[in-house]
């Protein structure tokens, strides 16, 4: 059995593992299409701009340089004015719409690139692009450009794109988020499910084994013969049944609690003989418990006694239980403002082993229980204290705790009253 729990939990693993793996390479290749994509958007705005300056370069050339645009055209034809060159390229890029900063060049090809004459400043350019052009027939001249790119207005011009294609990654991230948030939490949820089966099978098999060890021995056992023993055995047989019997209404207890529609007998009563009677089970308890109330006798609350006793119960339930063997338990209630009402807050406060801050916020989930190392003996469900926020909550109170590791608990309850003011 055990083999095949941990063949299950490494499968789970496993999926888990890969599903995982899957969606992060799923989001992450969306992402790398979606930069690519507006990427290539982004390089086809950029040479159709350089090929706009390009075309307004070779008109203006011609315009401006060349005296003989249809016959051959030497170096020593060529009449160079890079101011008229201005005013043609300047008319002919506000035509295509690209007029941008530029620098102009005339560099001579034989010389090694020897730069003739210059209108601009090419330092000055930022993102800059660069055409060149020939301006006589032989190759020996030639006119660069040196033009800006609007990056900003490419960009400002691509929101339309970009905008979306991010809203559509962010998207995914959120729902991958979510999703892998509800995996961890269906697998944590899965585990302690099984703990709480395994810790509900070892329960019950202590005490019906027991139960059936002294059964027998009753069975078995001459019915004149010794009185007293056979008095113990039915004794042990009892009480076996009564613990059976009290786990079977503690789930039970629990399952109503989660109902939606679960009915509140509400009434009013006094609250200290509820605290009192919920101590005086320990009253025979193996650690010494020294208990103190600070709760008025006139102290009443308006709810479900049967639900609110239990919530009291479980709360003294487990300071007792994760405490030392000098256990220290201090009930107080007082009357303070919930909202525009009054209510009654109550404080459950112990010396015991006490929570560490990353398990502290997860106590009041179902079937959670905290990692307590060597007191894990310490035996339950992890259903006490989500049956009593489940029953606090449905009367429209609130459950808190505050704790430190090795500085005891205190678990804060505070119970709307009837809607009148006090």
């Amino acid at each position: 059995m055990e083999m095949a729990d941990s063949k299950s939990r490494e499968m789970t693993r496993r999926m888990f593992r890969n599903v995982s793996l899957a969606a992060v390479a799923s989001l992450t290749l969306l992402a790398a299409v979606q930069c690519v994509w507006a990427w290539r958007i982004y390089r086809d705005a950029v040479e159709a701009f350089r090929s706009r300056v390009e075309s307004a370069a070779y008109k203006s050339v011609y315009e401006a340089f060349r005296t003989d645009p249809f016959g051959r055209v030497t170096a020593d034809d060529v009449n160079v004015d890079l101011d008229d060159f201005g005013l043609y390229f300047t008319a002919n890029m506000l035509e295509t719409g690209t007029l941008q900063p530029y620098c102009a060049e005339v560099v001579d090809r034989a010389d090694g690139d020897r730069i003739v004459m210059r209108r601009g400043d090419v330092a000055a350019i930022a993102h800059p692009a660069v055409s060149e052009i020939d301006i006589d027939d032989g190759g020996r001249l030639a006119l660069r450009v040196t033009v800006s790119v609007p990056v900003g207005e490419m960009w400002g011009e691509m929101w339309g794109v970009v905008v979306p294609s991010a809203a559509i990654v962010v998207l995914m991230c959120c729902v991958l988020a979510l999703l892998l948030r509800t995996m961890f939490r269906q697998k944590s949820l899965g585990e302690m499910r099984r703990d709480l089966t395994r810790n509900i099978t070892h329960e019950l098999k202590t005490p019906i084994a027991v139960a059936v060890a002294a059964n027998d021995a009753l069975r078995n056992f001459p019915a004149g013969a010794d009185p007293v023993r056979r008095a113990r055995y039915a004794d042990i047989v009892a009480a076996q049944l009564s613990q059976l019997s009290s786990m079977v209404e503690h789930i039970l207890a629990v399952s109503v609690a989660e109902q939606e529609h679960m009915r509140l007998h509400a009434e009013r009563f006094a609250l200290r003989p509820v605290v009192e009677q919920a101590a005086a089970k320990y009253a025979v308890a193996d650690k010494r418990i020294e208990f103190s109330f600070d709760v008025a006798d006139d102290m009443d609350v308006y709810g479900d006694r049967f639900h609110l006793s239990n919530v009291v119960s479980t709360l003294l339930d487990n300071a007792v239980k994760y405490s030392g063997a000098d256990v220290r338990i201090a009930v107080a209630a007082r009357r303070v403002r919930h909202g525009a009402k009054s209510a009654v807050e109550v404080e459950v406060s112990d010396n015991g082993i006490g929570i560490e801050a990353k398990a502290l916020e997860h106590i009041f989930e179902k079937f959670y229980r905290v990692p307590t190392g060597d007191v894990q003996r310490v035996r339950g469900y992890g259903l006490g204290l989500y049956y009593a926020r489940c029953v606090v909550e449905r009367h429209g109170g609130r459950i808190t705790a505050r704790s430190r590791a090795g500085e005891g608990t205190v678990i804060t309850v505070v119970l709307p009253d009837d809607g009148k003011q006090r």
